[in-house]
């Protein structure tokens, strides 16, 4: 799921000369920018900003009036991608960004706002507003979650479904009319959970969104975790083998699903994340590795956020290293993942490998192209990104 958390300020960044811009025909590389992360970490991500077709700012908030803002504690953070930007498209002109509207914690109001005629219009006003101060091309909804609720559901309520549609509808009336005003065509984008059916996509009328939307980008990860009663992958491609919901929590079912609902698979953006996700309380089970057995809470309960670790996290501390078991579920689309029987957690993740069978997947379905969740998680080294960029095009 998208998040948002504390700021950490952000210096004036530089790009990487040896990211080349990409063609215009290879399928699209999309990331979220967060302003939260270390300096560090976002001096990194800008290293390769370059190399994306469009980054997405992360997150615009919403008042209850329905007015969106940047928080004051992400200002500067949100300044200093808006440079990297300009030093980024030197080298790749074509480099588009969005605001993304909500998030996991950012989605407090949305509910309420769309209720009314005055609060969408209201935030698809403002939100264009400060998408044109950034010098970006569209928008990206990251409504976590209608009728569901999310962090929020106290505020949810099955009106929310087509409540999420009415907001839609304000959001691309406004780009268009600002785009005709302006001579451009702006996007509208949305992040979803890419199930295959299922609870986590139940609260959105996906065929009126097919209708909206220039494309989605599925939220194909986060599939097991803390919450799950059983230990799987969480960002599977085809299901996690022996788990009873696999079928419905997989990145390839969840395409098949967004496409029977009328979304064509230029439509669809495969995301994929840049961390691992922990289970705790997980028995070795028949096969010595954890999978599909009973699972209660994180696992990784060091991390800053029990139940996560960014991939340079789990590079450093997991992978390889004394205890933690490595396996890879070819029937899962060479999901790699670790298995501690001492701690008796499984970490799951997406390495090297995983993402070429993923781009291999985007280009043989002829699907828009790849989200990543989010850049500045990866290794000094840029494993995954370099993963990515060397299989799509």
């Amino acid at each position: 799921m998208l998040r948002y958390l504390p700021l950490v300020l952000l210096p004036a960044l530089t790009a990487c000369a040896s990211v080349s811009s990409p063609s215009a025909d290879a399928p699209k590389l999309i990331s979220y920018l967060p302003t939260w992360q270390t300096t560090a970490e976002r001096a990194r991500g800008a290293e390769i900003l370059p190399g994306l077709d469009i980054g997405i700012y992360s997150f615009l908030l919403v008042k209850p009036d329905g007015s969106a803002y940047i928080d004051a504690k992400n200002q500067e953070g949100a300044a200093q991608w808006k440079q990297a930007f300009a030093t980024a498209r030197i080298k790749n002109p074509k480099l588009a960004c969005q605001w993304a509207i909500g998030g996991w914690t950012g989605s407090r109001n949305i509910a309420k706002v769309a209720q009314t005629e005055a609060g969408r219009t209201r935030l698809a006003q403002t939100s264009v507003a400060i998408m044109r101060d950034y010098n970006c091309q569209g928008l990206d909804l990251d409504w976590e979650h209608p009728v569901t609720g999310g962090d929020y559901t106290a505020d949810a309520s099955p009106a929310d479904r087509d409540n999420y549609t009415k907001l839609l509808q304000a959001l691309r009336s406004e780009l268009d009319k600002r785009g005709k005003a302006d001579g451009a065509q702006y996007l509208l984008t949305a992040a979803i959970p890419g199930t295959n059916g299922g609870w986590g996509s139940s609260g959105y009328d996906l065929p009126a969104a097919a209708k909206l939307l220039d494309w989605v980008n599925l939220m194909s990860y986060d599939f097991y975790g803390a919450w799950s009663p059983r230990a799987g992958l969480h960002a599977a491609l085809y299901p996690t083998p022996g788990e009873a919901d696999g079928n419905v929590l997989n990145g390839d079912g969840g395409v098949k699903h967004f496409i029977a609902q009328g979304f064509k698979p230029s439509q669809l953006v495969l995301g994929v994340p840049f961390y691992a996700r922990g289970q705790g309380n997980v028995e070795a089970g028949p096969n010595g590795d954890g999978l599909a057995q009973p699972s209660k809470g994180p696992g990784l309960l060091d991390d800053a956020e029990p139940g996560t670790a960014k991939y340079s996290t789990a590079v450093a501390t997991l992978i390889g290293k004394p205890d933690w078991q490595s396996f890879r579920s070819k029937e899962a689309g060479n999901a790699p993942y670790l298995y501690n029987a001492r701690l008796k957690q499984l970490v799951s993740y997406d390495d090297a490998i995983s993402l070429k069978t993923k781009a291999e997947y985007v280009k043989a379905n002829a699907l828009r192209g790849v989200m990543i969740w989010e850049l500045t998680q990866d290794d000094a080294d840029h494993t995954l990104w370099r993963a990515l960029e060397g299989n799509l095009r």
